[in-house]
């Protein structure tokens, strides 16, 4: 059993149906090589935030819910376009990649803060947030067919995230804060000199 804990962000349903429609153009667009693409369940969709660890359930304190509802209360509801799918040859995964995303990445950071506020070390940041859509063989080299897949300009629903655990094959929300922080201030852009 997995026994993983980590604060996430699930898809609302018109998100899981929008990430059903790139799941369905994975297999359509998959050649027909022999390799086995082994699609994730919509209910196992999710972007780890960080990453806590395994055998952590110990670690879920009131202390950790109020560092993570603090956290919510900085980040703004907020959305996200998948900007492409690409193959981790490490982990065999075939995962949805977002735009560059400010907000989504100030969520990841938000909450390794708040992680580390109380007093634990997580097991893994995130640096490059992503949803995992299926598997492949690992160490595959690099699948060039994933380029074709059209990922379109729909936008996924960031409005609150979980702390998640899983028990294995599954994953339970044993917590949830919404999010309702004021937008982020825009990054500064440095004037053109001539």
């Amino acid at each position: 059993m997995s026994q993983a804990l980590f604060p996430g962000w699930r898809p609302d349903a018109d998100g899981r149906e929008r990430l059903a429609a790139l799941a369905a153009r994975l297999q359509v667009t998959q050649p027909a090589d022999g390799r086995r693409l082994q699609l994730r369940r919509p209910d196992q969709w999710h972007a780890t935030l960080c990453f806590i660890g395994y055998d952590a359930r110990d670690l879920v304190t009131p202390a950790l819910f109020d560092a993570f509802a603090a956290a919510a209360r900085h980040i703004p509801a907020h959305g996200f376009e998948v900007e492409r799918v690409a193959y981790w040859p490490q982990s065999g995964a075939v995962v949805a990649l977002p735009h560059a995303s400010p907000e989504l990445q100030a969520l990841c950071d938000a909450t390794r803060d708040a992680i580390r506020r109380c007093g634990i070390r997580p097991l893994q940041v995130t640096t490059q947030p992503h949803v995992t859509l299926a598997y492949l063989e690992r160490g595959l080299p690099a699948q060039s067919w994933l380029e074709d897949i059209a990922c379109g300009d729909e936008v996924l629903c960031v409005e609150r995230f979980e702390l998640l655990f899983n028990p294995g094959g599954r994953y339970e929300a044993l917590a949830a804060w919404p999010l309702t922080g004021a937008p982020l201030p825009l990054a500064p852009v440095q004037a053109r000199l001539l």
